[in-house]
């Protein structure tokens, strides 16, 4: 992985991107309860760039993307056991968040859209990455 500069703007960019997420949901959820409007199009717009832009500085440029999805065999001892620490913290968080989701959406019996689902896709692929841009003070170079 590339050094980033800090811990802070890691973190920073962690919740930048995961907020960034969010708000995509919850426009377009909202966006399809109350009728789309102008304002609406261009704020769900802006939400996807400001994703779009933090993954790009947070995971990809920084190698985290890269490192959580090597194969084993390319990791040294040091680095299974930072993946294997990230993925069971990520995990879990993931379950918490997505049986939270699921029982809301049964309680008010509101169906489960796609845009909900490619959310929950990206968020589970970027947390072992958010994790490890989280917790670590250093990052090696590769």
């Amino acid at each position: 992985m590339k050094k980033m500069k800090s811990l802070n703007k890691r973190r920073l960019g962690v919740v930048v991107n995961l907020l960034s997420l969010a708000s995509v949901v919850s426009i377009f959820e909202y966006g399809v309860i109350e009728q789309w409007n102008t304002f609406l199009k261009i704020s769900g717009f802006t939400a996807i760039i400001i994703f779009i832009v933090s993954l790009v500085a947070t995971f990809i440029k920084t190698g985290l993307w890269k490192f959580t999805h090597k194969p084993l065999r390319n990791l040294d001892e040091r680095e299974i056991a930072l993946t294997s620490k990230s993925l069971r913290y990520a995990y879990s968080i993931f379950t918490i968040t997505v049986l939270i989701l699921l029982l809301s959406f049964s309680i008010i019996e509101k169906p489960v859209n796609i845009v909900l689902v490619v959310a929950l896709i990206l968020f589970a692929h970027l947390l072992p990455s958010a994790v490890i841009a989280w917790t670590e003070k250093q990052t090696e170079n590769e």
